[in-house]
């Protein structure tokens, strides 16, 4: 297989197939079109193939077209990659940007949303594809600009909707209870950028608000949280807790119990 080929990895068998279709009609010099329908196999065809441009749904079987998208651009750095989804959730978005932002040199890829007019689609992947120019869709242009949540703050929103206390989220990332403080702090400004910091209305603000129950309002208005995300979340933390647990446990035996 050549450098020419476009990878698809979509698992609903009728857009699959209308992409392919699509592909093959107005990209033809990049035929036979290469279709995976999870994201592991994504990845694993990615990289031996490496084609010119990879089309990615973002909601995928046994791996996310985002973490899918950091797997190939970790071992094939120069991949074109169109995100095309019907969830362009912000805790896509934001991790798409933090994937970009650690890859050196930036890579060229595009985002949108599967409603959009085919004529709009097709100039997206050509741009990409041709051009090796960053295409947004103009409907989450907003959402790329907004500030950047780290791996820790992104983290913690599920932590925080799942109901993990400041003790429980230390243990879990090893961190002090002052650094969790600090680190959730730093999570609830760029939450409420627009709030007055230091009025009168922040001091009122304060009182009137439990911030972690407003943090985890204002995460699943802007799509930082989404329903798939956190059942995967809610699963490994039930894995963790489990493992935890056994350990406090231990802590908690006097020394010369500890085995």
């Amino acid at each position: 297989m050549t450098q020419m080929a476009i990878l698809i990895a979509e698992d609903n068998v009728a857009q699959r197939r209308y992409l392919r279709e699509l592909l093959e009609r107005e990209f033809p010099s990049h035929c036979p079109v290469i279709e995976s329908s999870d994201g592991e196999e994504t990845v694993s065809l990615a990289l031996k193939h490496k084609p010119a441009l990879c089309v990615l749904d973002i909601q995928m079987p046994r791996l996310s077209g985002v973490k899918a998208a950091r797997a190939i651009w970790k071992g094939f750095p120069a991949a074109r990659i169109v995100f095309w989804t019907q969830f362009p959730h912000e805790i896509y978005i934001n991790e798409i940007r933090r994937i970009i932002k650690s890859t050196d040199p930036p890579p060229a890829y595009g985002f949108i949303d599967k409603n959009n007019p085919e004529s709009r689609f097709l100039r997206f992947l050509a741009a990409v594809l041709e051009d090796g120019a960053d295409m947004i869709d103009p409907a989450f242009k907003d959402s790329f600009k907004r500030p950047l949540l780290t791996e820790f703050e992104a983290e913690a929103l599920y932590y925080l909707a799942l109901g993990l206390s400041n003790w429980a989220i230390a243990r879990k990332c090893s961190l002090s209870l002052r650094g969790v403080e600090s680190r959730l702090a730093a999570l609830y400004e760029k939450l409420f950028a627009s709030s007055p910091e230091g009025t009168t209305d922040a001091s009122y603000d304060k009182l009137a608000y439990n911030m972690r129950t407003r943090a985890f309002f204002e995460a699943l208005r802007r799509g930082l949280i989404n329903s798939d995300e956190l059942e995967k979340a809610a699963h490994e933390l039930e894995a963790w807790i489990e493992r935890d647990r056994g350990r406090y446990l231990q802590e908690q035996k006097p020394r010369g119990e500890k085995q």
